[in-house]
């Protein structure tokens, strides 16, 4: 197990290291994409499925398995990121927003376009709604 998890964060950690930090011209979200709507109702289904790719993905190695901002690699390169349970972090984002970062990267983040589907991106953000809430996450 630890050889699996050890390949898994040499892997991660080389796929960061070879992000180069993006100007803010090129990270600026065209007004189209922080508009769009997450066309994925929140459903237990949605929510569940979004906590299994949140997890599945990777999305957990640098945002902490609960979202707290504070997970493996992010402590490894010292990234200071969002803690997604606090309720004033994500009001600070569309949801459109979201799927672009998510989409095509940002900073040491990687793009999972082409990695993950639309839709799989958008079950991710339907959890993340779901962690700055103090619900237990509902089964499918």
């Amino acid at each position: 197990m630890w050889k699996r998890a050890t390949l898994i964060c040499a892997f991660a950690c080389l796929g960061l290291a070879g992000c180069q930090k993006k100007s803010a011209t090129e990270t600026k979200i065209p007004a189209e994409e922080v508009n769009r709507r997450n066309p994925i109702a929140s459903s237990p289904c949605s929510i569940a499925e979004g906590r299994r790719l949140y997890h599945a993905t990777d999305c957990a190695m640098c945002h902490g398995k609960d979202g707290e901002g504070k997970g493996v690699l992010a402590k490894d390169v010292s990234m200071n990121l969002h803690d997604w349970r606090d309720p004033a972090a994500l009001p600070h984002f569309t949801d459109g927003e979201l799927f672009y970062i998510i989409m095509k990267g940002k900073g040491r983040m990687p793009a999972y376009e082409g990695r993950e589907t639309p839709e799989q991106v958008w079950q991710m953000i339907v959890y993340l709604h779901l962690m700055a809430q103090e619900e237990v996450i509902p089964q499918c």
